[in-house]
């Protein structure tokens, strides 16, 4: 289903026009004297501002931010819609510096956005601003760094590509072919479930997907459609329970009840073991669940229950649709250039001499791989799972030396349009080309200001698991490549569906060739 497939009816439009007219009629006027008027589109009306853009452009809104932005050659620019005020968007690293770091006590999340995504990421440390941020980050920034947490990931992902590589076999020998989008999101899932809880669902290969897979991507789809509704509406329906809100009130409760369960299992666990005088576990790999357990009390301090269910739903929600749709990019755009992808096996084939096809590889195996990086960098600039970033004004406050924010302004970066900007990357800034993240005279892969490669935010929200995710994209992309070729349907174009993360629209249909060594 398209998000944004359903143009809002006219009656809505009237009604929505007439409430900006009645707003914009009666708002006080504030002294902007001395600041920078900044543009705005050519589009834009009176009264309704860019509605009709919004509500004509709702397939392909990516690409209309780009086109402003190309319009406006990296200068910052503001558009309106009605119900929603009116936003200014930054593509320059320095403004998004600004922004995300110099200025990080003036912007935050704001309670537009928390409401928007506190129906599919709980209230946690990726939705919320002051004391609960700060302390749920911080325990973020613990577990991620936790080496015994890496160890997990990589037996997970171990086990998670033995199955994948079965799904595969499977299909060579029937002469089908592999949804590869599919079966990326059984393995991401499968993961980081694993990683969060210590819970195995085993999804890949399954006849039958997990009640928490469907109810993740349901939920996913319904949150988004808030983007594009008014507040009053979606917030009336899920009070009262009703319409999509009421779908999606019942995909969270089922996803709740199942995250309490098992959390409450490893909470009656812990309490048994340190009531019989055990001390902490010591195995070779914890979850999450099982570091938190077996933190200190004081480390815990301010964390209810119901507040780790949400934090592991952040965790498990947002890494496995980024990296979903960032394997889903990586493979799609090494298919369409052919001269990347013998680039890249050439790397590998000098690095693995001697290994078979079937030798499974780890993180010290892709250590000298720089092209591969480069690749994985490059479809993160071009298709970066994060396509729109919001940052609210908490504070009047003053970005790029004369620009007015108002207290409540909502300041945007379309990474999506930023990573196309001639202005930011050069005049090949629509090229995939991943030649540009390496130094010629080193061959390593270059450091880029976290402010222009924006994939995983910057300054103190910057994430706390980039490593772990970029740990399971080099694994999963160079083992299936040492032992495949893969022939992809031609007629996926590579389009786009709107959503939280930037979702390719088509299934990924590929034939899968083994390679013999």
């Amino acid at each position: 289903m398209d998000l944004l497939s359903e143009t809002p009816q006219l009656p809505l439009l009237a009604g929505t026009a007439i409430a900006a007219f009645a707003i914009h009629a009666l708002r006080p006027m504030k002294d902007t004297s001395g600041f920078r008027e900044l543009e705005k589109p050519d589009s834009t009306l009176p009264v309704i501002g860019n509605l009709l853009d919004a509500a004509t452009r709702v397939d392909d809104l990516h690409d209309w931010f780009l086109e402003q932005s190309l319009c406006f050659e990296g200068r910052p620019w503001k558009f309106t819609v009605p119900g929603q005020g009116e936003k200014i968007v930054v593509t320059s690293p320095d403004a998004i510096e600004e922004v995300m770091s110099t200025q990080f006590e003036n912007f935050g999340k704001g309670q537009f956005q928390t409401d928007l995504l506190s129906g599919l990421f709980g209230v946690a440390f990726g939705t919320t601003d002051g004391e609960l941020w700060y302390h749920q980050r911080k325990a973020a920034v613990k577990f991620f760094s936790a080496k015994i947490l890496d160890m997990f990931m990589c037996e997970s992902i171990h086990k998670g590509m033995l199955r994948v590589h079965s799904e595969i076999e499977s299909a060579i020998s029937k002469n089908e072919e592999v949804n590869l989008k599919m079966l990326f999101q059984d393995f991401t899932l499968d993961t980081f479930v694993e990683m969060g809880l210590g819970v195995d669902l085993q999804s890949v290969g399954a006849k039958t997907r997990h009640p928490l897979h469907e109810a993740i991507e349901a939920t996913s789809k319904i949150v988004f459609e808030r983007f594009r509704r008014p507040v009053w509406l979606w917030k009336l329906e899920n009070w009262m329970s009703v319409g999509k809100e009421g779908e999606l009130r019942r995909h969270m409760s089922s996803v709740y009840s199942w995250m309490h369960d098992v959390i409450q299992q490893g909470v009656e666990q812990s309490i048994m073991k340190k009531q019989g005088g055990e001390g902490p576990t010591k195995q070779s790999y914890k979850s999450i669940l099982e570091l938190f357990l077996d933190s200190p009390e004081g480390e815990a301090e301010g964390f209810t229950k119901d507040h780790l269910v949400d934090f592991i739903l952040n965790v498990v929600v947002a890494a496995t649709d980024s990296t979903v749709d960032t394997l889903t990019w990586i493979f799609y755009a090494i298919h369409k250039h052919p001269g990347v992808e013998e680039k890249l096996r050439e790397e590998m084939n000098k690095a693995f001499t001697g290994l078979s096809a079937g030798t499974y590889l780890t993180m010290e195996h892709l250590k000298p791989l720089a092209y591969l990086e480069a690749v994985i960098k490059e479809t993160l600039r071009l298709y970066p799972t994060g396509p729109l970033t919001f940052r609210e004004a908490l504070a009047d406050t003053v970005i790029c030396g004369d620009i007015l924010v108002r207290k409540g302004q909502q300041v945007m970066t379309p990474q999506y349009a930023m990573g196309r900007n001639p202005a930011v990357w050069g005049p090949d800034a629509a090229e995939f080309r991943p030649e540009r993240w390496i130094d010629s005279e080193t061959g390593k892969v270059k450091p880029v200001s976290p402010f222009k490669f924006f994939s995983y935010s910057a300054g103190p929200r910057i994430c706390p698991g980039m490593s772990l995710a970029m740990m399971e994209l080099r694994i999963m992309v160079a083992n299936l490549m040492h032992r495949y070729r893969f022939e992809m349907d031609p007629s996926n174009d590579g389009s786009y569906m709107m959503g939280v993360t930037l979702l390719m629209k088509q299934p990924l249909r590929v034939k899968a060739v083994p390679i013999s060594r």
